[in-house]
């Protein structure tokens, strides 16, 4: 198992130096770090600001809204609005511990 820093600098992709909070760009592969937990998400929470001004880029529509977001979490590795700069907050069950 790879060994992680304690901060998760080691998931950052853009730009380096920075935490993985206000990172623009995270690894997200699935293989966890020795100091990582993997987590089987149930839900995201978004931000009320972050799915206020994806609805509204979306006009509403719930497929466009899906792409949108689904497209954030691709280009990102993780949902963090460009536009706002918020994400939200998850809950689910852990998967796996690191040693």
């Amino acid at each position: 198992m790879k060994k992680g820093n304690p901060f998760g600098t080691h998931r950052v992709i853009e730009p380096k130096g920075v935490l993985p909070q206000p990172a623009l760009k995270i690894d997200n592969t699935m293989e966890i770090y020795d100091n990582e937990i993997l987590i089987d998400v149930k839900t995201l929470n978004v931000d009320s600001a972050s799915f206020t001004q994806i609805k509204d880029q979306a006009e509403g529509d719930l497929e466009n809204i899906k792409e949108i977001m689904k497209g954030i979490a691709a280009e990102r590795g993780k949902h963090q609005n460009p536009v706002t700069g918020s994400g939200g907050m998850l809950t689910g069950t852990v998967k796996e511990i690191g040693p």
